[in-house]
């Protein structure tokens, strides 16, 4: 086999295999992200923004427009208009800020999270359901490896 194809060292074959297998996951993820934007007629964009700030929440970062325009990389104009196509599906709530009385912080609605756990509850309890199988070390070890991974995409 080509060695851009399979590398001939075994040791390197089995690396890449994970990283394939982990390939393979993403872009099956993308496709139900797709297909969740889709039947919500939302833009990819704006489920982007959704999910990184129920990232944010679960990490207690507070998220600002300033801050979502950092995640999704995009210009401030460009952030509002995503913000606002969310504030008016009744997607995002703007809220005061908890530090700051005059700066407004984002936060999903609890609508758009039952939305999304409709739609993406089957498939999380089966992902759940796969992670309760490994023992503690085996997830902490898978955890280690994927943290590394995303390190080693930034």
């Amino acid at each position: 086999m080509r060695d851009g194809v399979m590398p001939a060292d075994p040791e390197r074959a089995a690396a890449l295999e994970l990283v394939h297998r982990l390939r393979d996951i993403v872009l099956r993820w993308e496709l139900a992200i797709g297909e969740f934007a889709r039947t919500t007629r939302l833009h990819a964009t704006d489920v982007r923004a959704l999910v990184s700030l129920l990232d944010a929440e679960r990490a207690e970062v507070e998220a600002t427009p300033s801050w979502l325009a950092q995640q999704l990389g995009m210009t401030s104009q460009a952030t509002t208009a995503v913000i606002h196509r969310l504030e008016a599906a009744g997607h995002l709530e703007r809220l005061r800020s908890r530090t700051d009385g005059r700066s407004a912080r984002l936060q999903v609605s609890d609508s758009a999270i039952d939305l999304g756990w409709q739609f993406f509850g089957p498939l999380l309890d089966r992902m759940i359901a796969t992670t309760q199988t490994l023992g503690h070390g085996e997830q902490a070890m898978v955890k280690d490896y994927l943290t590394a991974v995303s390190k080693a995409l930034a």
